[in-house]
């Protein structure tokens, strides 16, 4: 299918994000699949909640949406279940989030070999 600049091809009547259901230490988790981020990063009160150990010594400054600037409160690892029976251990950034427990970025999807599943005719 040639691609022609200014064409439309369709939509999709309903969007939503890239939200999965998920499990981060056997909690539910609703995590964003971003392949947008370079990093991945899991929120704070959920990672205290299911007692992940944050190594604060490990802190970076990263730029989010419409380039903000903020800065994590450390590193941990965790273990994160996908399709109910794929378990994951990565070691992720961690700070304050909403909307999601975490997100998942590129450093995670390309080890873990998670792959964009794209439409076609």
């Amino acid at each position: 299918m040639d691609l022609i600049p200014g064409e439309s091809r369709g939509y999709w009547k309903h969007h939503s994000p890239a939200k999965i259901t998920g499990e981060i230490y056997n909690e539910k988790a609703i995590l964003l699949i971003d392949t947008g981020a370079e990093v991945s990063i899991v929120d704070t009160t959920f990672a205290r909640k299911v007692g992940c150990y944050i190594d604060s010594s490990q802190i970076q400054d990263c730029v989010g949406i419409g380039g903000n600037m903020y800065r994590t409160e450390g590193r941990t690892r965790i273990e994160v279940t996908l399709a109910g029976s794929l378990v994951y251990f990565s070691d992720i950034w961690v700070g304050d989030l909403t909307g999601q427990q975490a997100i998942l970025g590129m450093d995670f999807m390309v080890p873990a070999g998670i792959r964009l599943g794209l439409a076609h005719e």
